[in-house]
């Protein structure tokens, strides 16, 4: 019982209450007055950055949200920047936010002025309405900054007070600023006529109030034709006036042609051009035949839907494609092919110039020489000459090669056979391999010095053997 009380006491006397003030610290009391309740904050830290429309950030850092701690805040609870009003509503988790900053978008709080103008020029209003100025907010804006009207300038200059012209239309006179003005004459550099004119009225000034004119920015080029040189800025004073010679040329409408064949051959390439002018929107027609033709040995392909007359809108380049295939330009002529005796052995009509120059030589009919004989007639020939009348070629026939004779040796006998043999149909084991005998034959002629005798020396030693045989033979006889 008594640690139960001591362990309550300690207990109240180390209570401790938090301060949600950042620059407060704990305060530690040793006993709670009394009728004094004790609370503890809830609220959470997150981090925010607030982004204008062209993504800047304007404003950033930790916040404290979320009061009753229930993990839920809303965009309100944050601090927009001064002059800035919130994009972005609604409700997010402080949890989400915790390391990671949420973008808000906020837009700049308007705080220019409008202010009622008139632009009188005497006692006429050239201009006048409703305008923004003092973007700031300061009161104050500069007469420069309303639209003054074109060709005029204010008479008063400087800074003015917002509230002078709050509620009511106040009358500005302004005066008429006479500009420069240039007057341009376009002559053709190649022909020296006079192609264009104009009077151009400055508009475009320099910090010296002096107007300036460009002529690759200021100059209306008569359509068709291009600056011929590089003309440098000029620039001239208020109420100044100036003739200016500007030389042009004459832009080249282009056509290039490309011929392919029906297999997507490329066969040919042409560019044609012309420097003929004509109003904006009309074009120049390049047409086969007169500005370009087809590439030698072809003709159009047939089958094939195409153009020949080109559009090209004149100063423009344009490309074209035309679909050909060869041109057969070969004759037909007669001929017949005589013999040595004036015998016709063959004739009749064949394709030959295939380059249409009207001549043909011998070669291209030889494929139709009789088969066995070779063509005696050689040169050119004129197609003219041969289309109703044939053309004799004269062939001669191709002579034999002799048969080349046997290459075994005439000298060598063929083995006679024993008529009186007979034929068991046993294999004779006692025969000798030819071959290996053929061999040992060949060898020993080789080893032999030759004699010029190329008799084999078995068949000069037979009458020796049948002499010794028939003296055996005789003494056998004998001995009996």
């Amino acid at each position: 019982m008594y640690r139960k009380k001591l362990m309550r006491a300690c207990l109240t006397g180390l209570m401790v209450v938090t301060v949600a003030t950042a620059n407060v610290a704990p305060v530690f009391a040793a006993e709670a007055p009394a009728g004094t309740e004790t609370t503890t904050s809830k609220a959470s830290v997150v981090k925010a950055q607030f982004v204008d429309a062209a993504g800047t950030v304007v404003a950033g850092g930790d916040y404290f949200v979320d009061a009753d701690g229930d993990g839920v805040f809303n965009v309100s609870e944050l601090p927009v920047p001064e002059g800035y009003k919130a994009e972005t509503v609604g409700d997010f988790f402080t949890k989400d936010y915790a390391d990671t900053a949420l973008q808000v978008t906020v837009d700049k709080i308007a705080k220019a002025s409008i202010i009622n103008v008139q632009f009188m020029d005497g006692n006429k209003v050239v201009a006048g309405g409703d305008y923004f100025v003092d973007a700031d907010g300061d009161g104050i804006f500069n007469l420069s900054e309303l639209p003054v009207p074109e060709g005029y300038e204010l008479s008063l200059a400087g800074d003015q007070f917002v509230k002078d012209y709050a509620g009511k239309t106040t009358q500005l006179k302004v005066k008429a600023v006479k500009a420069a003005t240039m007057k341009v004459v376009y002559k053709d550099q190649t022909t020296q006529e006079v192609v264009g004119e104009e009077t151009l009225t400055g508009s475009r000034q320099d910090a010296d109030g002096n107007y300036v004119f460009d002529a690759a920015v200021d100059f209306n080029i008569p359509f068709g034709y291009q600056l011929a040189v590089d003309y440098p800025v000029e620039t001239l004073k208020a109420g100044e006036t100036k003739t200016t010679e500007c030389l042009v040329t004459a832009r080249e409408t282009v056509l290039h042609i490309t011929f392919e064949t029906q297999d997507g051959e490329v066969v040919g390439t042409k560019t044609v051009s012309t420097t003929s002018q004509g109003a904006d929107g009309e074009c120049w027609t390049f047409m086969l035949g007169t500005d370009f033709d087809l590439p030698e040995g072809y003709k159009l392909a047939e089958g094939v839907d195409q153009i020949t007359n080109i559009q090209i809108p004149f100063g423009s380049t344009g490309g074209f494609t035309m679909i050909v295939e060869k041109e057969d330009k070969s004759s037909i002529v007669k001929a017949q092919f005589v013999d040595e005796a004036g015998v016709v052995l063959a004739g009749g009509d064949y394709f030959v110039d295939v380059d249409g120059d009207g001549i043909f030589n011998h070669t291209e009919v030889l494929e139709w020489v009789p088969e066995g004989y070779e063509l005696a007639t050689l040169g050119d020939f004129q197609v003219e000459f041969y289309k109703e009348t044939p053309l004799q070629f004269s062939v001669t026939k191709i002579a034999e090669e002799p048969e080349k004779p046997d290459p075994e040796d005439p000298n060598k006998p063929e083995k006679p056979e024993d008529p009186d043999k007979e034929d068991t149909g046993k294999e004779d084991t006692n025969k000798k391999d030819d071959k290996k005998e053929d061999t040992k034959k060949e060898d020993k002629k080789k080893t032999s010095p030759k004699t010029g005798d190329e008799t084999s020396a078995a068949t000069a030693a037979l009458p020796v053997g049948v002499s010794l045989a028939a003296i055996l033979a005789v003494l056998v006889k004998k001995f009996k």
